[in-house]
């Protein structure tokens, strides 16, 4: 019996209410996967945008008006 099988015997015996909660939560999941995606994403595009050869900047190179 698949996970999905099992699931559904289990929604079969819970009251209303409960699925709801259930069907929140499963939603709620589906949400984190899609953040997660989006976030390495992200990860993705600023490590391809990026490399190690790029130079360390210094607080005047960040602010300049602070240079003496």
């Amino acid at each position: 019996m698949t996970a999905r099988e099992m699931l559904e015997q289990v929604l079969l015996e819970l009251p209303e209410d409960r699925v709801g909660e259930v069907l929140d939560f499963a939603r709620f999941l589906n949400v984190q996967e899609e953040r997660e995606a989006c976030l390495e994403f992200g990860r993705a595009q600023l490590a391809q945008a990026y490399g190690n050869d790029e130079p360390d900047y210094t607080v005047a190179d960040l602010k300049p008006e602070l240079n003496p």
